[in-house]
C-alpha cells in the first residue's frame, strides 16, 4: 500500500512539473500573440498609432 501512495506521489509531482511548463509555455505564446496582434492591428490600422499632424 506504502508502494502505491509513493506512486500516486510520483505521478502527481510529476504532472505539477509538466503543468508548470505548459503554463509558462502558455504565458510565453500568449505574449508572442498580443505582440503579432498588435503588429496587424498597426498595420491593418496605421492612422491611429501615428501623430495627427494640424
Amino acid at each position: 500500500m506504502a508502494e502505491k501512495a509513493s506512486k500516486n506521489q510520483q505521478d502527481t509531482a510529476n504532472l505539477l512539473e509538466k503543468s508548470k511548463a505548459l503554463r509558462a509555455k502558455s504565458k510565453e505564446t500568449e505574449n508572442k500573440f498580443n505582440a503579432l496582434k498588435a503588429q496587424v492591428d498597426e498595420f491593418i490600422h496605421p492612422d491611429k498609432h501615428k501623430p495627427k499632424q494640424h
